[in-house]
């Protein structure tokens, strides 16, 4: 069955200049697409992209999880805080994903304007970030099991 398709031939040319058009004539949002990644890689954690954008209901929900998980670490219920800021860590990577791809847009559902622009290198500086995270990370892990801290 898989050799009566020609897989070349199906995937090949699939954005179309209908596809360019339709993607140009869409509506820019008067929100700047570095305004907020940057803020999504600084402040994602409390949402900051997305009361930017607009959308406050996700916003104020990402602010309360962060801030629940603090709350829980401060009073020794470890496990329950690492596992919420673990939930909003998840969340501020996807946040990233989305703008990067740029999937996320502003309240009006228009995209951000210098997405085009900006985009692949913002999406370059957010790789590096997080292997360096990683391999902070790392680091730290094995010092602190090495010294027993």
């Amino acid at each position: 069955m898989a050799g009566d398709y020609d897989l070349d031939e199906l995937y090949a040319n699939t954005y179309t200049e209908q596809d360019r058009l339709a993607f140009e004539t869409q509506p820019i949002s008067e929100k700047k697409f570095l305004i907020a990644w940057t803020l999504a890689l600084f402040l994602g954690p409390i949402g900051a992209q997305r009361y930017y954008l607009g959308l406050l209901p996700t916003a104020l929900l990402k602010t309360a999880l962060f801030c629940a998980g603090l709350v829980l670490l401060a009073v020794e219920l470890t496990s329950a805080g690492l596992a919420l800021l673990g939930i909003v860590g998840a969340w501020t990577i996807i946040d990233l994903f989305l703008l990067l791809s740029g999937t996320m847009r502003d309240r009006k559902d228009h995209r951000l304007d210098g997405y085009t622009k900006y985009g692949g290198i913002c999406a370059a500086i957010t790789v590096l970030a997080l292997v360096g995270m990683v391999v902070v990370a790392m680091i730290v892990g094995t010092s602190a099991g090495v010294t027993g801290g």
